[in-house]
């Protein structure tokens, strides 16, 4: 074939995939088209299982428009992280402000506190159910360097609200303080994220619906953890 054959070959083939709107990288909802595809998929086929062509064909783009606005299939996920946990830590951080500014810095409940902290995330468990999903995934099943960006996102809240935590539990050691914030943080993502087995065990009794009574159940029963003394109990050895 001549060059000037091929040179043909590859302008119709550029124009095709102009004229294609899959190929149009820069429409303006392009970039939110793939997000959503992706979050959906991520949550109910798996972060393994789907593929970036999987995601391109549910959103009904080209498979090249990941790379123009992702990089990666990591650097897509990195971005559904963002969407979703940059404005989740703001409204916490400004239910905190709030409430230091009603009872002073050093002075706010820990009910209050932990309110700050628990509601904004089960009204995103309400309102984005599929990255919830996601989440479930990165922190049982951890790929190590999913995990570590994902747990960046909350290192600066996490130190905000220990610092709350210490005022209310005053003569608590550190060791204990987060262990039990490792207690606390447990709690919220399994309320979030396993919401089913609550009802399937329960028989039906309990149901994850009102997001008012599952934030007041929550704070109470963290509270009460928070508060406790560390129980003391001799491991049996297996006879």
């Amino acid at each position: 074939m001549s060059r000037q054959a091929i040179k043909v070959d590859v302008y119709i083939d550029t124009m095709n995939l102009r004229s294609d709107r899959r190929f149009d990288m820069t429409e303006p909802n392009t970039k939110e088209k793939i997000l959503d595809s992706a979050e959906y998929l991520f949550a109910n086929k798996g972060l393994k299982e789907t593929s970036v062509r999987d995601i391109t064909s549910h959103a009904n783009v080209h498979l090249a428009a990941v790379n123009y606005h992702f990089k990666t299939k990591d650097g897509l996920l990195e971005a559904i992280m963002e969407q979703r946990l940059k404005p989740l830590n703001r409204k916490r951080l400004k239910l905190l402000d709030k409430y230091e500014k009603s009872f002073g810095i050093g002075s706010v409940p820990l009910e209050y506190a932990l309110y700050s902290l628990i509601y904004p995330e089960i009204r995103m468990s309400f309102e984005a159910p599929h990255f919830l999903k996601i989440a479930g995934q990165i922190v049982s099943h951890p790929d190590e360097e999913t995990y570590k960006i994902y747990i960046s996102n909350f290192q600066d809240v996490f130190t905000r609200f220990k610092e709350a935590f210490i005022v209310s539990l005053p003569h608590m050691s550190d060791e204990d303080l987060m262990w039990k914030m490792h207690f606390l943080i447990g709690s919220i993502i399994h309320t979030c994220t396993n919401y089913r087995g609550l009802t399937l065990l329960s028989g039906g009794i309990c149901k994850l619906k009102d997001q008012e009574e599952i934030v007041n159940r929550l704070i109470s029963f963290c509270a009460a953890g928070l508060r406790s003394e560390v129980y003391s109990h001799p491991i049996e050895q297996d006879e």
